[in-house]
């Protein structure tokens, strides 16, 4: 019998409890933007926007690669990613377009599954640039860069990610 009865009180505690949970107003149920990027542009929503407004707080480069000779001065192509955007967008780092002649770097972010790409060219008396993004929430991307030092050019891509 004493089973019988915590069985009874307990099932009723539970549909109590269940009962509570479902009238529980809607604001206290969690926030479903908390994880969301600044500026709000998740689930592929990202594409084309400037990935230091939006989504530069978790991101981090997951693939890259030295355009240059060993052991030189070499300007380095970035894959970056941030998870909570679901982007991807690329940089292009110690390319100096400040040499005489030296034509710079140019990088491209492109989205293997259509296509879709940006492109960057470090400017005039600057040492990088990036792309703008590409959502690619279940598919993935590469960066593909070239760096003319005016008497050796360099060009390559990064693996996918």
């Amino acid at each position: 019998m004493k089973i019988q009865r915590f069985s009874a009180v307990f099932g009723a505690g539970v549909l109590a409890a269940g009962t509570l949970a479902l009238m529980a107003p809607a604001a206290h149920a969690a926030p479903t933007t908390a994880a969301a990027p600044k500026g709000g542009c998740w689930n592929n929503g990202c594409t084309g926007k400037n990935p230091a407004a939006y989504c530069e707080g978790d991101a981090r480069t997951v693939k890259s690669l030295r355009l240059g000779p060993a052991g030189g001065a070499n300007a380095v192509l970035h894959l970056r990613y941030s998870p909570s955007c679901e982007a991807a967008w690329a940089r292009l780092s110690s390319a100096p377009f400040d040499a005489a002649n030296a034509k710079g770097g140019d990088a491209k972010v492109i989205r293997n599954s259509d296509g879709k790409k940006y492109s960057c060219r470090v400017p005039k008396g600057k040492a990088s640039c990036y792309t703008k993004m590409v959502g690619d929430s279940g598919v993935t991307s590469y960066a593909w860069g070239d760096y003319d030092t005016s008497v050796y050019y360099y060009k390559g891509r990064t693996g996918s990610y």
